[in-house]
This record gives C-alpha cells, sequence and structure tokens, in this order.
C-alpha cells in the first residue's frame, strides 16, 4: 500500500484515494487536498497532469512545508521528491 503523495512524495500515512474515493484530506507538505483540487473529473490521467502541475508550481515556490502543524525534524522535501519523479 503506497501512502505517499502523489504530488510531492510525502509519507501521508493514509492512501490519498482508494478506488474512486478520494480522502478529502490535505498533503501538510505540499497542501493538495485529494477529491477537491485533484477531482480532474474523475479521470485518473487527468489526475495525474494535476499532480505534475501542482508539483511543477510546489517546486518554482520554494517547496515550502504547507500545514501550520510543525514539519517533521527531518523533513527534506528534495529526498520525499525522490519518490515520485
Amino acid at each position: 500500500m503506497n501512502t505517499y503523495c502523489p504530488v510531492c512524495g510525502f509519507d501521508l500515512g493514509f492512501l490519498s484515494w482508494e478506488g474512486d474515493s478520494p480522502s478529502d484530506e490535505i498533503c501538510p507538505s505540499c497542501g493538495i487536498q485529494y477529491g477537491y483540487d485533484d477531482v480532474a473529473g474523475g479521470d485518473v490521467k487527468q489526475r495525474k497532469e494535476v499532480y505534475s502541475k501542482w508539483r511543477e508550481t510546489w517546486i518554482k515556490n520554494g517547496h515550502s512545508w504547507f500545514s501550520q502543524n510543525k514539519q517533521p525534524k527531518d523533513w527534506n522535501p528534495v529526498k520525499q521528491l525522490e519518490r515520485v519523479i
């Protein structure tokens, strides 16, 4: 079971989508909300394009921690991106 964010590779600890059902959660690392920002009309291929564009924007903006909660001490956005790029 892959619990990595499909945008930034952060280990969420839950599935972003399970079949056709989104978790409705927000990735604390990049800020995407599954089932809202990536609904893509239900098309999985289009969803992957959304992830790619979201990733580009996140990286371009300095891949900053999104959540108001403190980031993990060992958080490394460059390293986690290796999981999805």
